[in-house]
């Protein structure tokens, strides 16, 4: 019987790991592009135009949405969702809603507003067939059943874009630290094995007593620490509490106030950090970037 000796398996994983090991010149050519174009504007856009200098989407990161419960942050990962299908491949795993649901939200986005005619629904599926798919599982998910479903969306679908809504529904233990660090590492390693985006939803903690304007930051998402350490972007949506506090009281509001907000809390490629302003278009549940009683255009933007 041949025995595999110690020193045998240590010369076989060295010579395993040997190529990964390269001259800093092979790299040369993707780092000329990037600092010639500008890391910060490498990567998929928003659908905001004041948003594409400031934040972009790039292969190989993790996004993590974030924001109070009833903010909308499933909604406006829903619009986004929209936009980046017209020129890329998305898959949304939204565990929490039906598909059918979360298909009708995006039908009213897309159309911009809340009854679509018959005509619109053929023109809908013709624009998102190739580009647009969704994980259709509406209860806890295993999260190695998650990490999978990547693996095959990513390498048989050529998916560019994974959405997952929420982290507290891929079957990772909420009260163990240690459990959501060790899930939330393997998103980024298979966000960067497939040089693809994952974006993860995620709760944010309750804002503090007496404190109703209060606007979370990265230190307020909900679990463990290592959620935010491991994201390489954080995105936090947040209402407008006092306008929508004046508009329920039938106070007086400006239409110049922003309806909600996004906090761009962290960029680890990126150079901007801060807070942009959004409207919301009741009729389409989209998020415009200025105040009109108009939607934005998408099927024939």
């Amino acid at each position: 019987m041949k025995q595999i000796h110690l020193g045998e398996f240590k010369n076989y994983k060295a010579k395993e790991q040997k190529q990964y090991i390269r001259p800093a010149s092979d790299f040369l050519e993707k780092a000329q592009t990037l600092l010639n174009d500008g890391i910060h504007l490498t990567g998929d856009k928003m659908p905001w135009e004041k948003t594409h200098d400031k934040f972009r989407f790039r292969g190989g990161e993790l996004t993590i949405w974030s924001g109070i419960n009833g903010n909308g942050k499933s909604q406006v990962m829903g619009q986004v969702a929209l936009w980046l299908s017209k020129h890329t491949s998305v898959l949304i795993a939204s565990m929490e809603m039906k598909a059918e649901i979360t298909v009708a939200r995006m039908v009213r986005q897309a159309s911009g507003v809340d009854k679509p005619s018959a005509d619109f629904y053929p023109a809908f599926k013709e624009k998102t067939d190739d580009n647009l798919w969704l994980y259709d599982q509406t209860d806890t998910v295993d999260s190695q059943d998650i990490l999978a479903m990547i693996d095959w969306a990513a390498e048989r679908l050529n998916i560019k874009h994974i959405m997952i809504d929420s982290l507290m529904m891929c079957g990772v233990n909420q009260d163990d630290n240690e459990s959501q660090k060790n899930f939330v590492a393997q998103l980024t390693t298979k966000a960067k094995h497939h040089n693809i985006h994952i974006h993860l939803v995620t709760h944010a903690r309750k804002a503090p007593v007496g404190q109703k304007d209060y606007f979370p930051n990265k230190f307020d998402i909900a679990g463990s620490a290592a959620i935010t350490n491991l994201a390489f972007n954080i995105l936090i949506i947040h209402l407008n509490e006092k306008k929508k506090r004046a508009i329920e009281n039938n106070e007086p509001t400006s239409y110049t106030d922003p309806d909600g907000f996004m906090r761009i809390a962290k960029q680890r490629n990126g150079e901007y950090t801060g807070i942009c302003g959004f409207w919301y278009h009741a009729n389409s549940l989209q998020w415009t970037e200025e105040y009109s009683d108009k939607p934005m255009e998408w099927l024939n933007d």
